[in-house]
């Protein structure tokens, strides 16, 4: 449970090099729920070429948050290699998103 290692699958068979935020917060959401990792506890999430982030996470203090709701911290390196521009369109029902139930 301390160091794990994964990839992200991107479109046309690429992967990116490092884990990404969200599969990394995604990981952390499992983790708490298992109840196998405690809020501040450390792992280490490691790409398939050896860059990584160390993760950890509280449980949130927001009284309106769904109880259960943790803050991930995702600490490392990273760096900008591309930029885009996000288009919403009025008429899309999930522009804002959507709220699974838990």
């Amino acid at each position: 449970k301390g160091h794990t290692r994964n990839f992200v699958l991107c479109p046309d068979d690429a992967y990116d090099r490092s884990p990404c935020g969200t599969g990394c917060s995604a990981r952390l959401s499992c983790l708490a729920a298992d109840n196998r990792l405690a809020p501040g506890e450390e792992i280490y999430q490691e790409s398939t070429i050896g860059s990584g982030y160390t993760l950890s996470y509280e449980v949130s203090s927001n009284p309106t948050a769904p109880k259960g709701s943790i803050v991930p911290s995702i600490t490392g390196q990273a760096f900008i290699t591309r930029e885009a521009t996000l288009i919403n369109n009025p008429n899309d029902p999930l522009k804002k998103g959507i709220e699974l139930g838990c």
